[in-house]
C-alpha cells in the first residue's frame, strides 16, 4: 500500500493505527509518501508499522524499485514463516504419533482395547474448552491448552511397571494389590522426569503433572501426595475427571459400563471422590456432547 499522510476524513497515521488494530499491518506492507520530511513524522510512521518512507517530490523509477524490493522482502518473510510452520506441524505430528504408540503399549498391558486413551483425550479437551469459556482463573497459554489433551494419553504410563496379574485381575483387589496399583502414578512421573529433554519440554512437564497427580482429589483425600484444591495442577484435575468418567461409562474386566446419566450423577454426588466445583459445572455444561461421544464409541 502506498499511503499519503495528508488525506481527507482519515489521515495516513490514522489508517496505520486502524491497520494495527485489525492486524492487517502484519500482512500488508505500507510505504508512506509525503512532503513532510520532519524527523517527527518519519519516526511516527515507522513506529506505526510503515515499511518505508518516501519524500515528495520523488522519482517514479526509484519509488517503483523501493516498492518492488519491499514486496520481495515480504514474500521471503512469508516463505520463511511457512517453512517454520511446516516444521512445527511435522514435529507436532511426530510427537503425537510417539505419544500414541506409548499409550497403546500401556493399554495393551492393561488388557484394554486401546480406546481408553482416545476417550480420555476427547473428554479432557471438551472439559478444558468449556473451562476456558467459563473462567479466567487458570491462565493457560495456547501451548499449554494444546499440550494437556496430548499429554493426557500418558496418564497411566506408570502401569508399565505394574504386574499384569494385578492389572488384569477380574475381581476386587486386595488392600495389598491396591497399594501396588497406586504406585503407578509415581512410577509414571519418575519415568517422564528421567527423560533426557524433560527440563526443556513443556509437554513432558505437563505429562509429569498428569501422571503423578491425576488420582489426587479436591478435598485432599487422593494419592500419592494428598494435594488439596488448586494445589493440584489443573492439567491433572481435568484428566482426573476424564479418567473417572470414562472408567464409569466403559466396560472393564471387573465391571459393566454405566449409562452416561448414571456416571454424571455419581461424579456430581461425590461417589467417586471430590472434584473442583468449576469442573463439575463444566461436566454438567458439556454432558450433552459427552453423551453423543459415547453413542459413537
Amino acid at each position: 500500500m502506498l499511503l499519503d499522510i495528508n488525506m481527507p476524513v482519515m489521515d495516513g497515521f490514522e489508517v496505520l493505527r486502524t491497520m494495527n488494530t485489525n492486524h492487517t499491518i502484519e500482512d500488508v506492507p505500507v510505504i508512506m509518501i509525503s512532503s513532510d520530511d520532519s524527523e517527527e513524522a518519519i519516526r511516527k510512521a515507522y513506529e506505526l508499522g510503515a515499511s518505508d518512507y518516501v519524500n515528495r517530490p520523488f522519482d517514479a523509477k526509484i519509488v517503483y524499485r523501493r516498492v518492488s524490493n519491499t514486496i520481495k522482502l515480504y514474500a521471503k518473510q512469508r516463505r520463511l514463516v511457512q517453512m517454520v510452520s511446516d516444521q512445527i506441524r511435522a514435529r507436532e505430528k511426530n510427537t503425537d504419533v510417539l505419544v500414541g504408540v506409548l499409550s497403546q503399549i500401556v493399554e495393551f498391558r492393561n488388557g484394554e482395547s486401546g480406546s481408553h486413551v482416545r476417550h480420555i483425550r476427547i473428554i479432557t479437551e471438551t472439559l478444558l474448552h468449556r473451562l476456558m469459556e467459563l473462567t479466567s482463573r487458570y491462565d493457560l497459554t495456547p501451548e499449554q491448552q494444546d499440550n494437556i489433551p496430548l499429554a493426557s494419553a500418558l496418564h497411566d504410563i506408570g502401569k508399565i511397571g505394574i504386574d499384569e496379574a494385578i492389572l488384569n485381575k477380574p475381581g476386587k483387589l486386595t488392600a495389598e494389590e491396591f497399594a501396588v496399583i497406586k504406585t503407578h502414578s509415581m512410577l509414571g512421573a519418575e519415568m517422564l522426569q528421567k527423560t533426557e529433554s524433560f527440563a526443556d519440554q513443556l509437554l513432558l512437564q505437563t505429562a509429569y503433572e498428569i501422571a503423578r497427580w491425576h488420582h489426587e482429589r479436591w478435598d485432599g483425600k487422593g494419592y500419592p501426595d494428598g494435594l488439596k484444591g488448586d494445589d493440584i495442577p489443573i492439567s491433572a484435575q481435568l484428566v482426573s475427571m476424564a479418567d473417572v468418567y470414562d472408567a464409569l461409562t466403559s466396560e472393564r474386566c471387573y465391571k459393566k459400563a454405566f449409562p452416561h446419566e448414571t456416571a454424571v450423577q455419581m461424579i456430581t454426588n461425590g461417589e467417586c471422590g471430590a472434584f473442583n466445583p468449576l469442573l463439575l459445572q463444566c461436566l454438567l455444561d458439556v454432558q450433552g456432547e459427552l453423551k453423543q461421544e459415547i453413542l459413537q464409541w
